[in-house]
């Protein structure tokens, strides 16, 4: 992670998210949990909440899923980055409410 180059942070971030599996999602959390610069966080963490998949109630619902299997990591850092995007997610049901008030 060289905060120097953060355009190469992003885009690893980015590939390893695009392979939408469990590990790709935890090597993007353990780097998190690990950047030492705030410029390199904030690379990770745009990765992270720009994943346009993770718009899809598919890929929500697969987010969902693979960070509920991360807050067992081995990792301390891995498992709390999981537990924080987990606590800051709002669940279906809250978005079906928003809805329904919004065609009101």
């Amino acid at each position: 992670m060289d905060p120097r180059d953060s355009g190469v942070i992003q885009e690893t971030a980015e590939a390893l998210l695009a392979r939408k599996d469990t590990a790709g999602l935890r090597c993007v959390l353990l780097a998190v949990s690990e950047a030492a610069a705030l410029s390199t966080f904030d690379q990770l963490g745009a990765a992270l909440d720009c994943d346009p998949e993770w718009m899809t109630t598919a890929g929500a619902d697969r987010l969902v899923q693979q960070l509920h299997e991360l807050t067992a990591d081995e990792s301390p850092g891995v498992r709390e980055e999981a537990r924080r995007i987990l606590s800051g997610l709002r669940p279906r049901e809250q978005w079906a409410r928003d809805s329904d008030d919004d065609s009101l």
